[in-house]
């Protein structure tokens, strides 16, 4: 079983505005992976890593200034 720990990390609205842009662009790239595969495993992967960039930019985009 994982543990899940939390991290508190502080960003400037500058880097916050370059994360979202980073994490937008590897979404966006990650998508494309997953339109494109043929092997059910790595479409598997990649979905899960889509899956995890979408709930990093939901957090990121309300994070408290």
């Amino acid at each position: 079983m994982s543990q899940t720990h939390a991290l508190t990390l502080s960003l400037t609205e500058e880097e916050r505005t370059e994360l979202l842009a980073l994490l937008e662009y590897t979404l966006g790239e990650t998508r494309v992976e997953v339109h494109h595969t043929h092997t059910p495993a790595y479409r598997d992967q990649a979905q899960h890593r889509e899956a995890i960039v979408r709930s990093l930019i939901e957090k990121v985009r309300h994070a408290v200034a």
